[in-house]
């Protein structure tokens, strides 16, 4: 059996760990935890597209090399990947960027109306969030504290953005977008568009929901994960750290607590 499965197919064999141990996982006092989703605590910021890019040279580097290989891959991926100003859109009326399109998308015009919500890498008072009717400036500081800290902020990011989404304009809400930015263009604005795409819309189309009322409805993984999906696959280069989703996931699963 095992030889025909060896001649029919190519096994692949998976082993995770978030750090290599020494002897057994009890010797080293405790639990090793497996970090098969939890990327941010092994890849180095390495990303799927990278790797496949770079494959050769990558599985031929020493291990003991490979950290400062993936630095260097990364940094050239940033300086000659997402051009200044870029804004990708990862679902109908939703856009993502980094921080240096924010003066691009507040310039925004071309008959739409656009509300820019800002995630900036220092923490900032609540109440001064609120920049105008169609820009929110969120400080939720910088790596997992930011992500940690996206959970108290999605209920006010989110009826914010509800708000205008709903408001009568006299050009209707066909025309009616949405841009999130942060430091890297790539993980919280992903979990914020993300957890908008679930709040704010009836549907994959783009659907503006009409009432408060509407938000009684049951958001579950599988639902959250669809939608995940569909931004992945418009935004290939998204890279939600696993406590930017977990936020997500407890605010649309638990906001009634």
């Amino acid at each position: 059996m095992v030889d025909e499965i060896k001649t029919a197919y190519h096994p692949v064999v998976c082993c995770t760990s978030s750090r290599r141990v020494v002897g057994t996982e009890m010797s080293e006092e405790g639990y090793i935890q497996g970090a098969g989703d939890d990327t941010e605590n092994w890849a180095h910021g390495l990303t799927a597209p990278l790797f496949w890019g770079n494959q050769r040279q990558l599985l031929g580097t020493p291990e003991g090399d490979l950290p400062g290989l993936i630095e260097m891959l990364v940094a050239n991926s940033e300086a000659g990947g997402q051009a200044v100003g870029e804004l990708k859109r990862v679902a109908p009326r939703l856009l993502v960027g980094a921080l240096s399109a924010e003066e691009k998308a507040l310039a925004s015009s071309q008959g739409k109306e656009v509300c820019v919500v800002t995630l900036v890498p220092k923490t900032t008072e609540k109440e001064t969030w609120e920049k105008s009717k169609r820009h929110m400036e969120v400080g939720l500081g910088k790596s997992k504290t930011a992500s940690r800290f996206l959970r108290e902020a999605l209920p006010s990011i989110c009826e914010f953005v509800s708000q205008f989404l709903q408001a009568p304009e006299t050009d209707g809400k066909a025309n009616k977008e949405v841009v999130i930015l942060c430091e890297s263009g790539r993980d919280l604005s992903v979990g914020v568009a993300l957890a908008l795409y679930c709040w704010c819309f009836v549907d994959s189309a783009g659907t503006i929901r009409s009432a408060a009322a509407d938000q009684e409805q049951n958001h579950n993984k599988a639902s959250i994960r669809v939608k995940l999906g569909h931004i992945m696959t418009a935004f290939p280069d998204a890279n939600p750290s696993r406590a930017t989703l977990q936020s997500v996931n407890s605010f649309l699963m638990d906001w009634r607590k």
